[in-house]
């Protein structure tokens, strides 16, 4: 998947739509787009500035070692969903080289730190004209790995669940056990082609090019699964820098966080989760840590996932601007 994305199946060969003509420059596009920039930015400051302090306690109760290995997992595992991604857009006929869509997938990613869940894709799509990316696919691919990465976060999930029934938060264990079931289905190719066209049919658009075969969902449900894995591992890192039982908090710490992570993106009104993430964390690490570690867990947590979007944003914008043209004869 790093090269192709996950299942980039003979529909990544299908024909551009007319989107794929670059539109003129244009100013008022340049400054939607600046405008756009700015106001990511802003939210993205103003949500680190409100948790700076408390960031920055729970930093200095960990050693240097360990939060530089955890920010580097959360890197990796981000860099891991953008190459997800990428191979969405590809199975969709919108195939592109990683270095073109990195500016347009990192600095939209800071829209999640305004209220709502759309932000991000709509940051995608206006920065994708400038590619020549169709807006329809551009859409399908942000819900098409959204929608898999929570239902496979919440099958990562189920390795917390024996802690939380023999402990505490039978809840969200109970949750977890009655989503997980009814999500799975979706992954049937059948299943998953016939939602899709019914969606569109309602919204009035365009069917899709070509249906989604069960290898394409295969390679993107691996790929999802080795994504949540790396990115708990941190969380699991963290953990045991307060002094966790590496083993026994492996699971949870990894099934926890993706639990946790997986229930934010279904909360639109607050912004990438705030809160409930850090709660539901809390609540599956006080199975391995005390309430006080396993808070300093989750807010540490917080703050590097966002110093990982910063940094990933500011070099994403620092790649050249791509350009609309065949993709398949760029580097």
């Amino acid at each position: 998947m790093p090269s192709a994305g996950p299942g980039a199946s003979s529909a990544a060969a299908a024909p551009e739509d007319v989107e794929v003509v670059r539109p003129r420059p244009s100013w008022r596009r340049t400054a939607v787009s600046v405008a756009l920039a700015v106001v990511l930015v802003a939210a993205f400051g103003y949500a680190i500035a409100g948790r700076w302090s408390e960031v920055v306690q729970r930093l200095r109760e960990q050693q240097p070692a360990v939060v530089i290995g955890a920010l580097a997992l959360c890197l990796a595992a981000t860099v891991l969903s953008f190459l997800i991604w990428r191979g969405a857009l590809a199975v969709l006929g919108s195939p592109r080289p990683a270095r073109q869509l990195a500016r347009m997938f990192f600095v939209a990613q800071l829209g999640k730190y305004l209220p709502g869940s759309v932000w991000p894709v709509l940051a995608q799509m206006r920065m994708g004209r400038e590619i020549g990316l169709p807006r329809q696919r551009v859409g399908l691919a942000f819900l098409l790995t959204l929608g898999l990465s929570v239902l496979w976060g919440l099958v990562v999930g189920l390795l917390a669940v024996p802690a939380l029934l023999d402990r505490e938060g039978p809840a969200i264990a109970l949750t977890v056990l009655l989503a997980v079931p009814v999500l799975l289905v979706l992954l049937v190719p059948r299943v998953l082609n016939a939602v899709l066209a019914r969606a569109l049919r309602v919204l009035r658009r365009p069917g899709l090019e070509a249906p989604f075969a069960a290898r394409d969902v295969l390679r993107a449900s691996l790929w999802t699964l080795v994504f949540w894995v790396v990115y708990g591992a941190h969380v699991w890192l963290l953990a045991v820098g307060l002094g966790a039982d590496p083993w026994r908090s492996l699971p949870v710490a990894i099934g926890g966080f993706a639990v946790a992570f997986s229930v934010g993106p279904l909360l639109v009104v607050l912004p990438a989760g705030a809160g409930v993430r850090e709660a539901v964390l809390v609540v599956v690490l006080s199975t391995v840590l005390s309430r006080t570690d396993a808070t300093a867990v989750a807010l540490t947590s917080r703050g590097l996932l966002m110093a990982t979007d910063g940094l990933l944003a500011v070099t994403g914008w620092l790649l050249p601007r791509g350009h609309a043209g065949d993709p398949r004869s760029l580097p």
